[in-house]
């Protein structure tokens, strides 16, 4: 899997998770912005102040796992990809 290519999050249903559809879009919206230049200020600021509804009682992607993906996109907005 690529760096910019999103996860397959755990679903929950029996606790708290992030609504999957605003999840999907917005990481489906970001992409390209992930794979073009980078560092990109204004997309790590998007990155960062991304939300996202609660569900409860029914499916919901893990929320540990969204914010981590989503730290890790918002490292590559701020700093680029790593040189190797």
């Amino acid at each position: 899997m690529s760096s910019t290519q999103a996860p397959s999050f755990t679903r929950v249903r029996l606790r708290e998770g992030y609504q999957i559809d605003e999840v999907d879009d917005f990481l489906l919206e970001i992409r390209p912005l992930v794979e073009g230049r980078l560092p990109n200020d204004a997309l790590a600021d998007r990155i960062e102040s991304a939300r996202f509804a609660l569900v409860r009682l029914r499916p919901g992607y893990d929320m540990d796992e969204v914010d981590d993906h989503l730290a890790h996109l918002l490292t590559l907005a701020s700093q680029g990809h790593p040189r190797v």
